[in-house]
């Protein structure tokens, strides 16, 4: 969505403009070669509009003609597609311990990627890093200096601000930001092809950040909503295991962590209940139910038809699963049941990085 003179990705309500464009490019993505009658017929945009809005993304170069489809009587129906060969977006994460960067064609098929520790926490040496990285996979694709077209950055660090200006500043390119929970959603919803039609909400991490993406383009963000604030670190796997750690009790924890607190981690906790630790079990179980809980809350209120659970958790697969959907299907109301979906989602680790360059290219279109 638009964010005219600034750089967080905030939530802003799409004008109708705005939403027919989203419309347009989510269809195209996922066809691929479409012609105007079918994007017309899908959307519910009369044909007239859809060409006004077609010949604007190809004087744009945004869209390219492809030739003409099988006519069924009368004129054949001429093709296009997103100009995938000259076209290209970088998406970025910045996270917590480590900074993947993605580069992508408008239909988001990755051409080459990088990615490496953070080193120190300070702004200047996120921001050098990352700019390493974004110069790595430019220069491994020999991408002409025309043909980088935006930059989306996913992060939640407080001076996203400056590493938004320092990237725009370095590159020549316009720099979008948005929160890490809101990149991983959008990159989830878009990417899917199997995703069902219709709201969405996700839930990034173990302790419940949660969005929900409408099927419109807008979101909502924890920023935006109480209702989506996530829980307290506390609640989540590696607060819960080092606890339990400290306590003496007796776990594979310990083990597989090498003794070391610091060694503690999501993976570590989950391969101990793998093998059956009951302890680390247990722990998958009290978080399973805590954000069912939420998720439960969610539904309730929002009415979404699916739930995607990301952040790392859902690589857990049924151990965190599992506790979810019992304690959805026993405190959600059973007519928002009937046709929802949870599921993992399908990005993993990149999740926040292609979201990003999912935001790069809507906000290309949203500005044309």
């Amino acid at each position: 969505m638009k964010t005219e003179g600034a750089y967080r990705f905030s939530f802003q309500k799409l004008c109708d403009k705005d939403i027919k464009s989203l419309k347009i490019l989510e269809l195209i993505s996922k066809k691929g070669i479409i012609s105007r009658t079918e994007i017309a017929k899908t959307t519910g945009i009369n044909i007239v509009s859809i060409s006004n809005y077609i010949k604007k993304y190809i004087d744009n170069k945004l869209i390219v003609e492809k030739g003409f489809d099988v006519s069924t009587g009368g004129r054949k129906p001429e093709l296009v597609e997103l100009n995938k060969e000259n076209d290209r977006v970088i998406g970025v994460d910045i996270g917590h311990d480590v900074i993947r960067v993605v580069l992508a064609d408008l239909g988001l098929s990755v051409i080459g990627k990088a990615s490496s520790p953070k080193k120190g926490d300070g702004p200047k040496e996120t921001l050098a890093t990352t700019c390493d990285l974004i110069e790595e996979v430019i220069k491994k694709a020999a991408l002409t200096p025309d043909g980088l077209k935006a930059i989306g950055v996913g992060t939640d660090m407080d001076d996203y601000d400056f590493i938004a200006k320092e990237i725009k500043k370095k590159f020549s390119i316009e720099t979008f930001v948005g929160d890490e929970p809101s990149c991983g959603a959008f990159g989830e919803k878009n990417l899917n092809k199997n995703m069902p039609v219709g709201d969405m909400v996700y839930i990034y991490s173990d302790i419940g950040s949660g969005v929900v993406v409408r099927e419109d383009g807008n979101r909502i963000a924890s920023d935006e909503s109480r209702y989506l604030s996530p829980w307290k670190e506390g609640l989540g796997i590696i607060s819960l295991a080092k606890g339990d750690v400290a306590r003496g009790v007796g776990t594979a924890i310990v083990e597989i962590a090498k003794g070391k607190m610091e060694n503690i981690t999501k993976e570590t906790v989950i391969e101990a209940a793998v093998s059956n630790d009951e302890v680390a079990l247990s722990i998958m179980r009290s978080v399973g139910m805590s954000l069912g809980l939420r998720i439960a809350y969610l539904i309730n209120l929002f009415a979404p038809q699916s739930v995607v659970i990301g952040g790392g958790v859902e690589i857990a697969g049924d151990l965190i699963l599992g506790p979810i959907k019992k304690t959805v299907k026993k405190l959600s109301l059973k007519d928002h049941l009937a046709a929802m979906a949870i599921m993992p989602g399908i990005l993993g680790e990149e999740a926040v990085s292609m979201g990003a360059a999912y935001l790069a290219a809507r906000e290309m279109f949203l500005r044309t």
